[in-house]
């Protein structure tokens, strides 16, 4: 039996390092209390992803035209069975259903199958335990079925079977548009692009471009069928995400290399133009300037100087 068990335990950890590797730093690996090296494991390991995603992830996902603007904080009331008894008032709003629909339902009814799990194990803790308190990361499912992880503090009312439920999440604004995304302000069209898996293949697609600046870059079928999307979806998804093309952004990427080039190095001019992806070196120069008000060969002078 105990075999089993560590097996499974086992599973956890590969299961652990498959989302990792997925660029899912949220997901964590329920503790078991047990004091061995597979539950040292665990921590370690859950100890790394949390590490992972604040050092290289900014809101879930590296997008420049996006910065944090201020946490909200969401309240869930359950009772001695768990199901939601109240709410606060933008609660509704966030996950797209109305208050009637959500008073006396299950938690886990707003909550994905992964996150389902670990309440789970949360609330097995919690019966077993009077003062019971933890901080756990989860996933709401909004009624869309759009994604929104967030950090939940969790713990019982002092003298009441209550059990009381804040989130925190971080709301962030558009600095070219200035404009926030919310529930309540995003279209049909948005909806399919904001698809957790929708997003995490854009994600891949950028970071792709700027890892692979020294070839030819791939056609938006190729890349489509690369990263197992559409090419609609990473199309408008790119376009959406970054405020760009994906063949400006490549385009730019490279003429910022030329510029560090040019001013870095004694690399011909027309060697750093085919460097650059163009074919001709007018056509190098006229992008150039384009991007960056002068031409290549008035910063290879001023470089000189």
């Amino acid at each position: 039996m105990q075999q089993e068990i560590n097996q499974q335990r086992i599973h956890n950890v590969c299961q652990m390092l498959l989302e990792m590797a997925e660029g899912n730093f949220a997901y964590r690996i329920p503790r078991t209390g047990n004091d061995d090296e597979l539950e040292a494991l665990t921590v370690l390991v859950n100890w790394m992803a949390e590490e992972m995603k604040e050092s290289v992830f900014h809101g879930g996902y590296v997008n420049p035209h996006f910065s944090y603007r201020y946490i909200v904080q969401s309240s869930y009331i359950l009772d001695c069975n768990f199901a939601l008894k109240n709410f606060s008032a933008d609660v509704p709003n966030l996950l797209g259903f109305e208050s009637n629909d959500l008073l006396g339902q299950d938690f886990t009814g707003i909550l994905t199958k992964k996150s389902s799990l670990l309440w789970e194990t949360v609330k097995t803790e919690m019966v077993q335990n009077e003062s019971y308190h933890t901080t756990v990361p989860l996933e709401f499912s909004t009624f869309d079925k759009l994604l929104i992880p967030a950090y939940c503090s969790i713990s019982k009312l002092c003298q009441s079977t209550d059990i009381v439920i804040s989130s925190f999440f971080a709301i962030v604004e558009d600095i070219k548009e200035k404009k926030t995304f919310s529930s309540e302000a995003v279209t049909a069209e948005e909806q399919k692009i904001h698809n957790y898996l929708d997003v995490k293949s854009t994600q891949a697609v950028y970071d792709y471009i700027l890892t692979h600046m020294d070839s030819t870059l791939p056609t938006l079928k190729e890349l489509s069928r690369l990263f197992g999307t559409n090419e609609y979806k990473l199309k408008n998804g790119f376009r959406h995400l970054f405020k760009i093309t994906i063949q400006q952004f490549y385009n730019n990427e490279r003429l910022k290399r030329s510029q560090l080039l040019i001013k870095d190095t004694k690399i011909p001019l027309k060697t750093i133009a085919i460097m650059a992806g163009f074919s001709t070196y007018p056509n190098f120069s006229r992008a150039f300037k384009i991007k960056f008000g002068y031409s290549p060969t008035n910063m290879a002078r001023r470089s000189s100087i």
